[in-house]
Formats: structure tokens, C-alpha cells, sequence
């Protein structure tokens, strides 16, 4: 399989997939919100949602790298559906909190298996151009699944008004689209995804301590490392901005849409051009780069600042396109530096432990969305959503000085 060939597989695989998380997004704090839920609540949720993939994260990880990572993530969408069958029937705060832990613990399975899977191939094929361009190639066709699946995600709920079947809320129809769908990936990513099926022993409990030895140990030395451990910092920021603005925008967008005759399906607008925005981020970040000098870390510290500005004007916007602009321009320079940052992480990890290190960079991101989620929910709830939203751009702002203290060069890998 040549380097076209495997790009066009996974670009398929992946689009696919961000299609369908991309039909929950633009409702899912409204789901939330039309089970009683207060800003408050919404926050311990999220919490718990993220923090369950938090737990999970490291040791699942391992797991991937020592069984297959096809595999896990095939077991992933089983529970994910799972997940949305008991988010279905789920209309009380212990109900939605467990299907949140589901949702977390599917997120976790998955997290780093197919990225890792791709990065590994990739190194193996022939053809011209680099990692960095193909993951470009990939994370444009992820955004725009992505984009297409939110679009669907605020459209269905416009048509569940009209069904004949009976909903006890317009937004069920998206969590039965989902739950469907994750099924149907099942079989599409077995077709496309070839990997040799590892020869493993029964499962003892030795080998799962010593799974998690392995993934403790690799954290360790990931925050001994002079570029690993700066990023693991930047990340956390990235997972409590991220967390901020996501878990909130939408019941900020409908106050502000609350005297207009704007429906759902605007939700999912906005959230698909957040994604077509994303893609353009992603493919202008390689000519960016050359602007920059090819320093990677002159160009995240750069977006950062500019989308920590941003941040903080959106707190305080007051009409559908000033909200739109400054969401939209925000996401743009946040993901800007994304390719970057994966760049470095694998240029400074082992191939025998990277679907590992990926998910200690995913945890980071988990472990910034609970500390988010517990904080901001108490902000927006008692002081409003600007104050949480002022304080994250400030915090982001504050932390980007972390990539210029990041050594340009490293050869030091984390084996």
C-alpha cells in the first residue's frame, strides 16, 4: 500500500467517524438543558464525562499498543452505542451521569489508536511527502465530516417537530442517528483498516499492572523531557479553554438568539463553519509554518495569544454575527498550531510507545476539561458565561510563553 493509497483509507475511516461525533455537537448541551439540567449541572456532567476519559486514558492506551489498535477501537463504538442507548432513556441527573461516564470510557478506548496506527504505516510506505502535509490532508477531511455532521445534527432536531414517531424530545432523534451509525462504522473500518492481528496471551492480571507500569513510566519521563513536558502544560491550558467555550456557547448563542426567529438548525451552521474553519487552519498551518521560519513553536505561541484576544471579545458579544465572527476567527487561531504540536509529539516518542504518549496528551486535554467544566460551571452559573469566558482567554494568553522557552531541536526520544 502506497502513501496515497493508506491516506485516502484513513481519510475515509476518519471522516466517517467525525461525521458521526459531529451530529451530537451542536445539540448536546441543549439535549442536556431539555432534561432539567441547570449551568451547574451541565458542568458536573461534563466533569464526569471527561474525567471518566481521563481515568481510563494512559492504561487504555497501553492497551491498544499491546492488542491491536483496530481492535480497541472497534470496542469503542460498541460501548459508544451503548452509551447512547442509556443516554436515550436517561431524563435524571444519575442517568445522564452515568451514560456521560459511558460516553467517557468509549472516548478513552479510543483515543490515540488509529492516530498512532496512520503514524506508523505512514513511515512505512512509499511516496512522496511528509507527515506533517498528509496529517494536514487528514485533519481537512476530519473537519469536514465534522462540518457535515453538525450541519445534520441541527437539522434533525427541526425534523423530529414533524415526525410521526414518538420523541420525548426533538433532540432523541440525533442520539438514535449515532447509536445506528457507530454500528455501520464498525463494518466500514474493518474493510478499511489492515493491521496483523498480535499474537497475545491470556490476560492476566501481571500483564495489566504491567500495562499500567509502562504507561506511569512513560508519563514520568514525558515531564522530564524539555519539549514533551512544555507541551503536557500547553495542553492542559488547551483542555480548560476548549472545555470553557464548547461546554457553554450554545445556551450563550440562545440567549442571544432568544428575541429572533432563528431556529435549531442555525447551531449546526455555526458549528459546521466552525469545523470549515478548522480545515482552513489546518491546510494554511504549512504555509504559516514557512512565514515562521519553520519554528514550531513561533507559530503556536503566536495563535494562541491572538485566539486568547479572541476568547475574550466573544464574552462579549451581543448579536448573532459579532458572536459568529469572533466564535469562529477564535477557533481558527486555537487550532492553528494543532498539526505542530502533534508534530512534536511524535518526533519526540518511540514508535513502541506511542499510542501511549498520545493518550497522556489526550489526558492532559481530559484533566484541563475537568478542572473547566467544575470551575466554569460555577462562574457561569452564579456570575454568567462572559466571566468564564474572560477568564479563559486571559489564561490562555498567560500560558503561551510556555513554547518559547521550548528548545527548537530535540533528539532526545522518550523510549
Amino acid at each position: 500500500m502506497d502513501s496515497k493509497e493508506l491516506i485516502k483509507r484513513f481519510g475515509i475511516q476518519q471522516g466517517l467517524h467525525w461525521l458521526i461525533v459531529g451530529i451530537m455537537i451542536p445539540v448536546i448541551t441543549l439535549i442536556f438543558q431539555s432534561r432539567g439540567l441547570s449551568l451547574r449541572d451541565i458542568g458536573f456532567v461534563m466533569a464526569v464525562w471527561i474525567g471518566s476519559t481521563a481515568v481510563f486514558e494512559i492504561p487504555l492506551g497501553g492497551v491498544a499498543d499491546r492488542y491491536g489498535r483496530k481492535n480497541t477501537y472497534l470496542v469503542s463504538l460498541l460501548l459508544n452505542s451503548f452509551a447512547c442507548i442509556v443516554l436515550y432513556f436517561a431524563y435524571h441527573l444519575a442517568l445522564i451521569t452515568l451514560a456521560a461516564v459511558l460516553l467517557g470510557v468509549a472516548r478513552a478506548v479510543y483515543s490515540g489508536t488509529l492516530d498512532a496506527w496512520f503514524y506508523d504505516r505512514f513511515q512505512y510506505t512509499q511516496g512522496n511527502g511528509s507527515y506533517h502535509s498528509a496529517l494536514a490532508k487528514i485533519n481537512v477531511v476530519v473537519t469536514l465530516g465534522l462540518a457535515i455532521g453538525s450541519l445534520i445534527g441541527g437539522w434533525l432536531p427541526d425534523i423530529a417537530k414533524n415526525s410521526p414517531f414518538h420523541l420525548t424530545s426533538i433532540y432523541d432523534l440525533n442520539i438514535v442517528i449515532v447509536c445506528i451509525a457507530n454500528i455501520g462504522l464498525i463494518f466500514v473500518t474493518w474493510i478499511l483498516v489492515k493491521e496483523k492481528t498480535k499474537q497475545v496471551k491470556a490476560s492476566s492480571i501481571d500483564a495489566k499492572i504491567n500495562i499500567v507500569k509502562s504507561s506511569l513510566d512513560v508519563l514520568k519521563k514525558s515531564l522530564k523531557h524539555s519539549v514533551l513536558s512544555r507541551l503536557m502544560q500547553a495542553t492542559l491550558v488547551f483542555g480548560m479553554v476548549l472545555s470553557s467555550v464548547e461546554n457553554y456557547w450554545q445556551p450563550y448563542l440562545a440567549n442571544v438568539l432568544q428575541q429572533t426567529s432563528y431556529g435549531v438548525f442555525v447551531f449546526g451552521v455555526i458549528s459546521a463553519c466552525y469545523f470549515l474553519m478548522s480545515a482552513a487552519s489546518s491546510l494554511l498551518s504549512v504555509p504559516l509554518l514557512a512565514l515562521f521560519n519553520s519554528s514550531h513553536k513561533s507559530l503556536m505561541f503566536t495563535t494562541r495569544v491572538l485566539a486568547g484576544i479572541l476568547c475574550i471579545c466573544l464574552a462579549y458579544t451581543t448579536h448573532l454575527w459579532s458572536f459568529t465572527m469572533c466564535y469562529l476567527g477564535f477557533f481558527f487561531f486555537f487550532t492553528l498550531g494543532n498539526n505542530s504540536e502533534s508534530v512534536l509529539l511524535h518526533e519526540n516518542t518511540a514508535e513502541q510507545i506511542r499510542s501511549t504518549m498520545l493518550s497522556i496528551s489526550s489526558v492532559m486535554v481530559t484533566c484541563g476539561g475537568v478542572l473547566a467544566s467544575l470551575l466554569f460551571g460555577v462562574l457561569s452559573e452564579d456570575y454568567g458565561i462572559s466571566v468564564s469566558w474572560t477568564v479563559a482567554g486571559v489564561l490562555l494568553i498567560i500560558s503561551s510563553p510556555v513554547f518559547v522557552f521550548m528548545p527548537e531541536k530535540q533528539s532526545l526520544k522518550t523510549a
